[in-house]
């Protein structure tokens, strides 16, 4: 129990020190942390791009690997199965979103490189690795909590 909220703190931490990055960068307006979440609140793109506006979403994700591991992406990138990547339908490659699992609390932050998934049931495919680290992997496909963290 000490282990993982030692590894929640942590997390926090990691997520405002990416927040203060942005911050200095001069692409967010306002970072505020609470006792329970960190908000980061962007100013750039949000008002061309309407997936940047809304932040977040839910829905089902699943993973693969194996037959497409070394072959290209859409992004042009050649696929790790083994790397922390995703695909989504129109998010900008690059961008970077924060995956939770409500069932477990497990998050990991995924890059989109790919483009998929191409079954209307789900939100986003993660590579073996993301899935691995979220700890979805056998379950194939699990709901989750979205967070776009910046594109």
């Amino acid at each position: 129990m000490i282990i993982f909220q030692l590894y929640k703190h942590w997390l926090k931490l990691s997520l405002f020190s990416i927040g203060f990055l942005i911050c200095l960068s001069g692409t967010s307006s306002a970072l505020a942390l609470s006792s329970n979440e960190i908000v980061l609140a962007l100013e750039s793109e949000a008002s061309k791009n309407p997936i940047a506006a809304k932040k977040s979403f839910s829905g089902n994700v699943s993973w693969y690997g194996v037959p497409f591991h070394g072959r290209r992406t859409a992004s042009g990138e050649i696929f790790d199965m083994n790397k922390l990547t995703a695909a989504h339908l129109k998010l900008s490659f690059g961008t970077r979103v924060m995956v939770e699992d409500p069932k477990t609390g497990n998050t990991v932050i995924v890059k989109v490189n790919d483009r998929g998934p191409y079954v209307k049931s789900r939100v986003m495919d993660l590579s073996k690795g993301g899935a691995r680290e979220l700890g979805t992997l056998g379950r194939g496909v699990a709901y989750v909590d979205c967070l776009v963290l910046s594109n």
